[in-house]
């Protein structure tokens, strides 16, 4: 399957961008019969399919099931193995709304909103209703402005957050319902200029709470865009007398699956030619959004269908081998299925290799030039040869579907070469990796105690997401293509990897560590040329090294899981990273002795350094213990969200707790205080015994008086 013609001697050679006709990694032959059977249209015509369905309850919707059924049906007749549908377990109560609408009664009737014109229209979780009632303008929905009027028994118009209305409003003043619509001038978390006056007539996807508190019975709340919460609002302050409105809500808490809480997963299998290797390669996409949905992720789930398909007919004809390990496709309850499934199965990690995710995988990027095909690399504490198998097809792709100026010189009419759908567009491929986030179902496979290399692409930032605009229009089945071509192709490459293929593998990792490694010096040098305090940026840029060089190291290791030339590449691989190491350090000492005329300084330890220097944190929590407490540990304010993912992922009972605050700290300076912020030995210290009073870890006291490895 992959080239042979390559050898280990490349190792030490840097590796530039992939070139648009060769992908080395990849057997020519089977890159193009691979690029050319997997279809963008084919995959447009399963996104048409379930934008149909109102599935965006998390959990219990009928159109959820209706969603999983289909791929399931779908991928048997594909032909795919061991084909499926899981019922499990969840926390969140079924809800399923049959119909709602909202109208404005009296001389001249008019419907404000219904789910005949869309389902985003009623927020999800409403409760039942029938109710006539005077509509008021509660502002934004603060205590302030609600205290301003009588409001009990009446319906009130909101642009704020909808649940926080419905408690003050409804709960703690008697209210009969909410209708609410996006702030005007506001751009809702997540996004960029999402709703308000952006994108004045869309509707948002809102939700209440699923479960009644002990204080409230929640009632109905309806969605408008801004053009209509704005329009309404003015007919209430130039109407005579008060407009009254009628709120139909048809909807209850339960299902055609009962009404015990439930969630779906689709699980398919390419089957590999040795089972016995338990590396399975793990592709997953997930069913469950609201209405349309086409991009998030109604794209990603019938992309993996698309690869079933594609690469099930190529094995089925001979035209492409049977790969070595099994290719297992997934199609989940967001984040919710991949947790309960290692909860009910906490085994079954140890049979899994890699995961590649896809949410948000079709954007047609000529609605908003800001859009980007994200693929997230791996976070530092699970780094693997995977990264760069990744990174080499991802470049490939982008460079056979850009053009260059140069390229008309070469005859080359269009794109090197093209992967263009027969009804998507021409657009170049805007795709590259970034550095790692969490928004999706790849983390549950990063996060401790499971501990799986996973990526993700996903497209971001996006305009439409969660909204009546992620319809199909939004799709572009070129961009929806590529993305499934370039999944197919490292789900491929990783499952049909062999004692063969070690040295093209291995020298894509030395080259492309090796790049890594001297970005990290050039800020580590950086950093003592500009800095005021050069001993302070001495002892930084001694930290960016090491973790450098650290990252590097699993990577290099994990070539030895292919199997036994691996193993002998991995020695070789790291002990060159060894030397660079070394050698790079001895490049931050020659120029903080440069610009000081002085001695690298020793250094000194703060308070918190020395407490985390005696401290070994271990895993104690399993799977199972995870579901039930991950969320448990208090947050420490300034410690980005995805740094506290780190430091968990970084206990391995081989590192210290001042190990593991230099590598964490040092990943986050890596990529920026605009990506990460910045990462102190204090709030590693805090958030280190918060995990431990969530009893995820246990910490013990190994009273370590070594000088750290940068303290030279």
């Amino acid at each position: 399957m992959i080239r042979r013609s390559l050898t280990f001697a490349l190792l030490t050679l840097p590796l530039g961008s992939a070139v648009a006709q060769e992908l080395p990694i990849l057997d020519p032959l089977q890159t193009q019969l691979i690029l050319q059977e997997v279809s963008g249209d084919a995959s447009f015509e399963h996104v048409r399919y379930l934008t149909q369905l109102h599935h965006r309850a998390r959990a219990g919707s009928d159109g959820l099931w209706a969603a999983a059924e289909y791929m399931e049906r779908m991928a048997g007749e594909y032909g795919l193995a061991d084909v499926h549908l899981i019922k499990q377990a969840s926390t969140t109560r079924p809800w399923n709304a049959r119909f709602a609408d909202l109208w404005i009664v009296g001389d001249k009737p008019e419907r404000l909103a219904s789910t005949l014109q869309s389902a985003l229209h009623l927020v999800d979780y409403s409760r039942a209703a029938d109710v006539e009632a005077e509509l008021v303008d509660g502002g934004g929905g603060s205590d302030t402005e609600l205290d301003a009027q009588d409001i009990a028994g009446k319906v009130v118009l909101t642009h704020g957050a909808v649940a926080g209305v419905m408690t003050r409003a409804v709960c703690d003043r008697g209210a009969a319902g909410v209708i609410v619509f996006p702030e005007p001038t506001g751009t809702p978390s997540g996004t960029v200029g999402s709703a308000g006056l952006g994108r004045p007539d869309q509707l948002r996807w809102n939700h209440l709470p699923s479960s009644d508190s002990l204080e409230c019975t929640y009632t109905f709340a309806f969605n408008l865009s801004t053009r209509q919460g704005l329009a309404l609002r003015e007919r209430i302050a130039a109407a005579d007398e008060p407009l009254r409105v009628h709120a139909l809500v048809d909807a209850a808490f339960t299902s055609s699956q009962g009404s015990e809480p439930w969630q779906v997963m689709v699980q398919a299998l390419i089957p590999g030619t040795d089972p016995a290797a338990m590396q399975d390669i793990v592709l997953t996409g997930h069913l469950q959004e609201e209405a349309t949905s086409a991009n998030d992720d109604a794209s990603g789930s019938a992309n993996l269908l698309e690869i079933g398909r594609a690469l099930t007919r190529l094995i089925a004809e001979g035209k492409i081998p049977r790969p070595r390990r099994n290719i297992r496709l997934w199609w989940v309850t967001e984040i919710g299925s991949e947790r309960q499934f290692f909860h009910d199965s906490p085994n079954a990690p140890d049979t899994m290799w890699v995961n590649i995710n896809q949410d948000m995988v079709g954007a047609n990027q000529a609605q908003d030039v800001m859009r980007k095909q994200n693929v997230t690399r791996l976070p530092a504490s699970r780094f693997h040869f995977f990264n760069d198998v990744v990174e080499e097809i991802v470049e490939f792709m982008v460079a056979s579907n850009t053009y260059e100026l140069s390229q008309s010189q070469a005859g080359i009419p269009m794109y090197p070469r093209p992967h263009v759908a027969l009804r998507g567009s021409e657009h170049r491929f805007n795709a590259a990796t970034i550095f790692f986030h969490s928004n999706s179902d790849h983390a549950t496979f990063l996060e401790a105690p499971i501990g799986i290399p996973a990526v993700s692409f996903t497209n971001m930032p996006d305009r439409f997401i969660h909204s009546s605009d992620d319809d199909l229009w939004n799709i572009d089945a070129t961009q929806l293509g590529r993305s499934a071509a370039s999944v197919a192709l490292i789900a491929f490459a990783m499952a049909s990897a062999g004692d063969d293929d070690v040295a093209v593998l291995a020298a894509s990792t030395a080259g492309r560590g090796m790049a890594r490694m001297g970005h990290n010096l050039r800020l580590a040098l950086s950093w003592i040329a500009a800095a005021a305090d050069k001993a302070a940026a001495y002892h930084m840029a001694s930290d960016q090294v090491a973790y450098a060089a650290e990252r590097e190291q699993l990577a290099a290791a994990s070539l030895g899981e292919i199997g036994s030339s691996g193993t002998a590449a991995a020695t070789e691989l790291g002990e060159a990273i060894s030397r660079r190491q070394a050698q790079m350090q001895r490049e931050v000492d020659l120029a903080y002795r440069r610009v000081t005329d002085r001695r690298p300084p020793r250094r000194e330890l703060s308070a918190a350094e020395v407490e985390l220097q005696g401290l070994q944190p271990y895993l104690i929590a399993g799977p199972v213990e995870f579901l039930a407490k991950r969320d448990d540990p208090a947050a420490v304010d300034g410690l980005h969200r995805l740094m506290r993912f780190e430091i968990l992922a970084a206990v391995d009972r081989a590192r210290s707790g001042l190990d593991i605050f230099r590598y964490v700290a040092a990943e986050a300076r890596e990529a920026g205080a605009h990506y990460y912020g910045t990462v102190s030995a204090e709030d590693v210290l805090l958030y280190l015994k918060n995990l431990a009073d969530a009893e995820l870890i246990a910490m013990e006291e190994v009273g370590d008086q070594r000088v750290p490895p940068a303290s030279r």
